[in-house]
């Protein structure tokens, strides 16, 4: 059951994107968190297309669709429907002898424990997998094999799921045990950038291993004085994606948008025999603001429909034309240049 849980939570996100972080279920992310996701569900599945994509998803695959259904009918839950919001978060940090990662997924709904439990009970296969208990006064729902997820009922409201160290971080956040992630003010300052109203929207530390790869290339340098990021994405009738860096110092930024711009001119470059993908590229936008630097693109939903028809016609006619074999996973260029090669 607790499996069927977990891969109705991870679905969810696989299938729609993240949640509208409220400032309560900000304040339940632990202080080991570096990467924080949200899905905004309600806004996802409120839009006719995503909740058609939604459907067709779960019916291409027997076993999410059975677990899905039986879910549903076993709790009286519909997560496309009380599901609320929620909020993934990890810790960058790997340790290769603790038994679970930090990492866990914060919910809010409307939730019944009680029947959850009750669900739980009437499977027979149920008490082979978890163990139902209360964890400092919370309802939890404990595996026997400490490798896959917790579960915990913070109140009727708030669930939580996750690895074991995860899902007793939060705990102990709600509990005044543990610090929250307010307690690292730059960390938690950039979580304040966030735009609550996107479909999507998450934020992370950039880590010093890759921050050190990149001083090896002279080109990308300039990069390596960003400390953290910040992106949201929204769909609807026009398709909206920025992504923002934190830059360490303001006498950083020019060095660093010289450095995108320069990254920015190779793409058009090397796209050029792909002028579809150069319309898409020709509409980013690079700004900076403060010690923010941000890569913006907007397209009208109708306008991304029109240039995967050109696309398709064009590969089409490249085919007849060359007898190119396009296989699966070869972009345009690729397409192009065997063609020349012929």
């Amino acid at each position: 059951m607790l499996k069927k849980l977990l891969l109705v939570a991870v679905m969810l996100v696989a299938l729609t994107g993240s949640a509208l972080m409220a400032q309560d279920l900000m304040k339940l992310i632990p202080s080991e968190a570096d990467f924080v996701f949200q899905v905004n569900i309600q806004k996802f599945v409120s839009n006719p297309d995503v909740k058609k994509s939604l459907m067709e998803n779960l019916e291409k695959s027997p076993e999410q669709k059975k677990a899905f259904d039986e879910f549903v009918a076993n709790t009286g839950f519909n997560p496309m429907e009380n599901l609320t919001q929620m909020v993934i978060f990890t810790s960058g940090k790997i340790d290769p002898k603790a038994p679970s990662q930090n990492a866990g997924a914060i919910m809010a709904g409307t939730f019944n424990p009680s029947r959850i439990f009750e669900a739980i009970k009437k499977d027979p296969n149920a008490g082979k997998d978890v163990e139902i208990t209360k964890i400092d006064g919370f309802d939890a729902i404990v595996p026997k094999d400490k490798k896959d997820g917790f579960g915990i009922f913070l109140d009727d409201k708030t669930a939580v799921l996750g690895t074991e160290a995860g899902v007793l971080a939060v705990k102990d956040v709600k509990k005044g045990t543990n610090k929250g992630a307010a307690s690292r003010p730059d960390f938690f300052a950039i979580l304040q950038k966030l735009d609550i109203n996107a479909s999507v929207s998450g934020a992370g530390l950039i880590p010093a291993d890759l921050k050190e790869k990149v001083k090896a290339n002279p080109q990308a340098a300039p990069l390596a004085s960003l400390n953290y990021f910040f992106f949201a994405f929204n769909h609807g009738e026009t398709i909206e994606f920025n992504f923002n860096g934190e830059v360490d110092k303001k006498e950083n930024v020019e060095t660093v948008m010289t450095s995108l711009n320069g990254f920015l001119a190779m793409l058009k470059m090397i796209t050029g025999q792909a002028p579809e993908v150069g319309e898409i590229l020709n509409m980013v936008k690079l700004t900076a603001k403060e010690t923010t630097v941000q890569i913006a693109l907007s397209v009208p939903k109708a306008k991304l429909d029109e240039i995967k028809v050109k696309m398709e016609q064009r590969i089409k006619e490249m085919k007849e034309k060359g007898g190119v074999d396009v296989e699966d996973g070869k972009d345009d260029v690729e397409v192009e240049e065997e063609t020349e090669r012929e």
